[in-house]
């Protein structure tokens, strides 16, 4: 069985347009994050132990990262629910009720939420040990939604992204009430391979399924933190981070590939061979492609579907396979997915 391809001008293009997101991102990191002093104490405090403290609850999703030159442009994504970001209504005079309780425009029937979000990245060594502050990042947040699909116990992904050196690194994130009665606190582990690890053999970026994906018209000039999306370079990409599919859905696979050798030409050309798996047995083995492209990076539906046969519900495993064919290096990395 054939996957459907997918390697399409808007994502090859994608791997070009860094310099752009670079030079953007880097006037604004230089104006350095003021982290207020109440928030800035409860990171230090709680560094040594790592205590979360979770007056408004959040918890860490996932890292993707994508190369760019030595670096990576690096997406951290976390949780947060409905109810503990505070929607309310915005607040109104007796007078401006009175006025408008005939005739209540959209926007004021919104309910609103507004927050602040610090994010402070340390150094950390290979023994484990905290350096230095690496970089500092302040973004305020703030969003409506309508009444009638508003759900409190509903659980958003929110992200953002800047550009990383490899390295190992210690994120402590916190979430404030505008009023900093409130702080959210978690601390969480991030490493960014560097290239030396792929000289024997290729590796892949994590990988995660898309739900959506567009092309916008420029990459952002600001890191800003999206809900439920994220952008890189000209993509506006929705991750899937449920991994449940029905039976007539397709798994849409993001992924680069790291370690290839370009060719004479300047192009890469390897062979990708994607395998479903079951308690240790192929359910179904898509046919080798060989593909050569201007950049290591893909993005592939995958049918749950074969001859007219639907794969049965279960939990299973895809296997991704990677054989570079101009170095020889080969490399191989599954991810879960439920089918129900």
């Amino acid at each position: 069985m054939k996957p459907q391809k997918k390697i399409l001008s808007v994502f090859i293009a994608t791997a070009f347009l860094f310099p752009m997101v670079n030079n953007a991102q880097q006037k604004q990191e230089e104006q350095h994050a003021k982290i207020p002093k109440v928030v800035a104490n409860l990171m230090e405090g709680n560094l040594p132990t790592r205590n979360a403290k979770l007056d408004i609850p959040l918890s860490y999703v996932q890292t993707l990262y994508f190369p760019y030159q030595n670096d990576y442009f690096s997406i951290f994504i976390f949780k947060i629910k409905n109810q503990d970001l505070n929607y309310a209504s915005p607040l109104q005079t007796v007078e401006q009720k009175q006025e408008t309780e005939q005739n209540v425009s959209q926007e004021e029937q919104s309910l609103t939420c507004a927050a602040d979000f610090f994010f402070r990245f340390y150094s950390v060594g290979d023994n484990g040990q905290v350096k230095s502050i690496h970089k500092e990042i302040y973004l305020p947040y703030s969003d409506q939604v309508d009444p009638k699909e508003y759900n409190p116990e509903e659980e958003n992904i929110y992200a953002f992204g800047t550009i990383f050196p490899p390295g190992r690194y210690l994120l402590s994130a916190a979430a404030v009430s505008l009023n900093s009665a409130k702080i959210g606190l978690i601390f969480q582990d991030i490493y960014l391979p560097s290239s030396l690890e792929f000289k024997k053999s290729l590796g892949l970026t994590p990988l995660f399924f898309v739900k959506n994906m567009k092309r916008i018209p420029a990459p952002d000039s600001s890191i800003i933190l999206y809900k439920n999306r994220f952008h890189y370079a000209t993509l506006e990409i929705e991750p899937y981070f449920e991994h449940e599919f029905s039976q007539n859905e397709k798994l849409d696979i993001f992924y680069f590939i790291l370690g290839l050798a370009p060719t004479e030409e300047g192009t890469f050309k390897f062979e990708v061979s994607y395998t479903y798996k079951k308690d240790n047995e192929d359910i179904l083995k898509f046919e080798p492609r060989m593909e050569t492209i201007p950049a290591p990076i893909v993005s592939v539906p995958l049918d749950l579907s074969f001859q007219d046969k639907k794969i049965d519900p279960g939990v299973y495993i895809l296997e991704i396979s990677i054989k570079d064919q101009t170095s020889k290096r080969e490399g191989i990395k599954n991810i879960d997915f439920i089918v129900k």
